[in-house]
């Protein structure tokens, strides 16, 4: 029994663990075409934003916020899918 609290416990402080790492990683993705960068956390929290200029001024204005939306949520689903693919990876090795 004091065997499986073990690993049950070791298992807790992995995904700890792994919830204080997400702050760290940073994921960026294009907001198309070609307008600028976007940048997460871990967690999907936004970062940063940038734009170009150039790419704007040709572009259609209307829609910049839409593409801006579009390029967050990706990432966010990239973040997501590291997150849980992680965490399966914890669990494998943990054997949950």
């Amino acid at each position: 029994m004091l065997e499986i609290e073990r690993a049950a416990t070791d298992y807790a402080n992995q995904l700890s663990d792994l919830d204080a790492e997400q702050r760290h990683v940073r994921i960026a993705q294009r907001i198309r075409p070609g307008l600028g960068t976007i940048e997460v956390d871990g967690d999907g929290r936004l970062l940063h934003l940038s734009l170009d200029r150039d790419a704007l001024a040709t572009s259609d204005r209307n829609s910049l916020g839409r593409r801006i939306l579009e390029a967050l949520a990706a990432a966010r689903a990239e973040a997501s899918a590291r997150y849980k693919q992680e965490a399966a990876r914890i669990a494998r090795r943990n054997r949950v």
